[in-house]
């Protein structure tokens, strides 16, 4: 692998070499191999950092061509939405890759998109099954799916955000200011989970880990010193749910039944974010507003009977 301790990522001989020592075995015995831990070329231990034990797994099967890779874990599959939010909440069946890689940025614990993506570009499907109940059949990744009946797959949700809003009249028609603000952050270390920017060019809206908010008001201050940005308003209390489906994709109208099922609700949407894929429609609620909104999003699109 390469050097990065806790994030390793494995060289492009990986593959030959893993092939060449598990190939042989497979005709003699069942061989366990251990997940997470790699090794440079140095031979000096180095790790795969989240998802891990999967990422060995997904390349492990991408090496030696597998029909298909299984991924043991405690649930019954990827879940259209968190049980301890809506208990009716299902198993997928069949799920594309990204719609796997939206929910797993949207809150989705059950897979990293890193992990299998050996072997998606494989073209080797992941099946995701429950270690408890192995006759369950689990959820499928694949590369690529047809669209479907099946507009929404799931509703997912990241708490622990928090958001702030950058304002000004001097932003307006100031040639790259969002560009100073990305990159004013990414030096500052700060994670952007969430981008809306106003038409009038005189806010952004974004959203960051919560344990990232006091950074990266401080390193915007010291950016914009010379009073292009007049207000810094921060937010704690913030959750971002997201709907997700390929289906979503050219269907018309799929925005306005999610916001109207929240205007029914009496959700309050306090920022939203959408983009061209139209693989997901992301927005941020209050904190309190957010397990309202999973729920009634659930149920607005069927999430909640058996297919």
């Amino acid at each position: 692998t390469t050097d990065e301790y806790g994030n390793a990522k494995p060289l492009e001989g990986s593959y030959s070499l893993v092939k060449e020592r598990i190939e042989p075995l497979l005709n003699e015995c069942i061989p366990v191999i251990c997940g997470f831990i790699a090794q440079n070329e140095a031979g000096i231990i180095t790790t795969l950092g989240r998802g891990g034990s999967d990422f060995t797994a997904s390349i492990v099967g991408a090496a030696i061509k597998a029909n298909e890779i299984w991924l043991w874990k405690e649930v019954d599959g990827i879940m259209t939405t968190d049980p301890n939010i809506v208990p009716e909440a299902r198993p997928i069946p069949v799920i594309s890759y990204i719609e796997a890689m939206e929910l797993s940025y949207f809150g989705a614990k059950v897979l990293h998109p890193r992990a299998i993506e050996p072997a998606i570009r494989h073209g080797i499907p992941v099946r995701v099954k429950n270690t408890f109940h192995p006759e369950v059949p689990g959820t499928i990744v694949v590369k690529d799916q047809k669209l479907s009946a099946d507009i929404v797959k799931a509703v997912t949700v990241i708490k622990n955000v928090a958001l702030f809003n950058i304002s000004g009249a001097g932003m307006v028609g100031t040639i790259g200011v969002a560009a100073r603000v990305f990159t004013t952050l990414a030096n500052a270390g700060v994670n952007i989970v969430m981008i809306s920017q106003g038409s009038s060019e005189a806010n952004i809206s974004l959203v960051v880990d919560a344990s990232h908010l006091d950074k990266a008001v401080k390193a915007i201050k010291a950016e914009f010193k010379n009073g292009i940005i007049k207000e810094i308003t921060p937010d704690r209390n913030i959750s971002v749910v997201a709907v997700v489906g390929a289906g979503m994709a050219n269907t018309p109208g799929v925005a306005g039944r999610v916001f109207g099922a929240l205007g029914k609700a009496k959700v309050n949407v306090i920022m939203i974010s959408q983009g061209s894929s139209q693989h997901n429609i992301s927005f941020a609620v209050s904190g309190d507003g957010a397990k309202k909104a999973v729920s009634v999003l659930h149920k607005e699109f069927g999430l909640d009977q058996a297919k």
